[in-house]
């Protein structure tokens, strides 16, 4: 058979090519530095709260039991995951200078098979087991039709084995690997029997190591992935001691005393004779925000000793609304002028963002008494929308003249802190600051309605 006209390229594109997709590749592929790999377990124990040895540091650390795991599946998964269009391109580089190099002795159907089987490999991540199978295909008929021996469809092959095992573990994986071993049965027929142990030779290369190495790098993932659930679980266990413990000492220390505080002010109210009525006006409302702080730390000792049963019980119809309105009404005793606007389906959030939602009022309402004075001009609106409920208190300028003489009280800057660790704590943002006419406090809270 004659050959078809080639054009004579010399080795040096070819080798060029291959070597640059051989240092893409080793620079995707290359395992991270020790250095590196410790400043990184240094930040997670530091963030996972895990016990370290006393020498440790960040530059020479003993690493947790599954440490070397974790390193080990993020590399895997990044490489084939995010990286893996680099991984690909590069196998198709590295394809495409071998077939440049051995270009003036291929011919046409030769140089057709390597790119076909080039493409297949790029569609490996999607149809893992399509692209073993034609591969195998391929196998079988560079050989039957006479040509050189096609080494890149081989290694290519075995690669399209490893992502079958890899990415569909099971029958999938069984028929991936049974395919390209009938490929090389089907190809060395003609050397048996003299050339049965040659044949087993290179089914275990070409499919058994493939095979062994996915199967070891899912082996890892499990591993990992279990010591990930065992640290999140100690994690959890963790935070419910401590949330057991705070919640015995509110209840001990703070709870009694603000019960008694209760108790002396409602006692006061009955045993002073002649009490001035501004007095009385005092008094009671004293008792009444005692006996609301009593009623809001019980809530929140349920929720800090069973969290997942306090997020699950709805409040009632009114509930939350009708609080915000009494907070409302006693900030404008207190002298400020609010413009509100409270959504009615406030009554369908859980009693955690419920809180959230009434400390911030509460808090908001606080500093601008505090801060803007008493006779500030407020507009507060607190709605759902798309899922989400939405909080922000406006307030005229601070240094505006006040009327009743009045001045502002000033501030640590505890309370805008608490306000931040709140709303973080049930995944929300928070945003406060300065505007042209005055102070702006915004917060947005994820909540699916039930």
């Amino acid at each position: 058979m004659t050959n078809a006209p080639t054009v004579k390229i010399t080795g040096a594109p070819g080798h060029l090519l291959t070597v640059g997709s051989f240092r893409v590749f080793w620079n995707v592929m290359r395992p991270a530095s020790t250095t590196a790999a410790r400043h990184r377990l240094g930040r997670r124990a530091a963030v996972s709260g895990q016990k370290q040895d006393p020498a440790y540091s960040l530059r020479r650390s003993r690493r947790p039991a599954h440490a070397p795991y974790r390193l080990e599946v993020d590399r895997i998964r990044r490489l084939l995951g995010r990286r893996v269009g680099w991984i690909r391109l590069a196998l198709l580089v590295c394809a495409l200078g071998y077939l440049l190099q051995q270009w003036p002795g291929l011919s046409p159907a030769d140089a057709v098979l390597a790119i076909v089987s080039t493409a297949l490999t790029l569609a490996g991540g999607r149809l893992p087991l399509t692209v073993v199978t034609g591969q195998s295909a391929l196998l079988v008929l560079a050989h039957y039709f006479g040509h050189a021996t096609p080494v890149g469809i081989k290694v290519l092959a075995s690669v399209a084995v490893f992502e079958v095992v890899l990415r569909r573990w099971g029958p999938a994986a069984v028929a991936g690997a049974l395919a390209l071993a009938s490929a090389y049965v089907a190809v060395h027929v003609p050397a048996l029997p003299g050339g049965l142990f040659s044949l087993i030779y290179r089914i275990a290369v070409v499919v058994g190591g493939p095979v062994l190495l996915a199967a070891y790098f899912r082996s890892v993932e499990q591993v990992a992935r279990g010591a990930r659930e065992q640290a999140a679980e100690a994690e959890r266990a963790a935070r419910m001691a401590e949330r057991t413990a705070l919640a015995r000492e509110l209840h001990d220390i703070v709870a009694h005393h603000m019960a008694s505080m209760a108790l002396r002010v409602g006692v006061a109210r009955h045993v002073i004779p002649e009490t001035d009525p501004r007095v009385t006006e005092v008094l009671d409302d004293v008792h009444a925000s005692a006996t609301t702080a009593l009623g809001d730390l019980r809530r929140l000792l349920a929720a800090l000793r069973d969290p997942a049963d306090a997020a699950g019980r709805p409040a009632g119809p009114d509930q939350l609304t009708a609080t915000l309105e009494e907070l409302i009404e006693r900030a404008r005793h207190a002298g400020l002028t609010i413009e509100s606007s409270v959504s009615p389906d406030l009554a369908a959030i859980d009693a955690v963002r419920g809180l959230a939602v009434l400390r911030l009022v509460q808090e908001g309402l606080t500093n601008v008494v505090k801060h803007a004075g008493p006779a500030a001009s407020v507009r507060l609106a607190v709605h759902t929308v798309d899922d989400q409920v939405r909080l922000e208190i406006r307030n005229d300028a601070p240094d505006r003249p006040r009327e009743n003489g009045v001045r502002p009280l000033p501030g640590a800057g505890h309370g805008l802190l608490g306000m931040r660790e709140r709303v973080d704590l049930v995944g929300g943002t928070l945003q406060a600051g300065p505007t042209p006419d005055g102070w702006r406090l915004a917060a947005v809270l994820p909540q699916p309605l039930s």
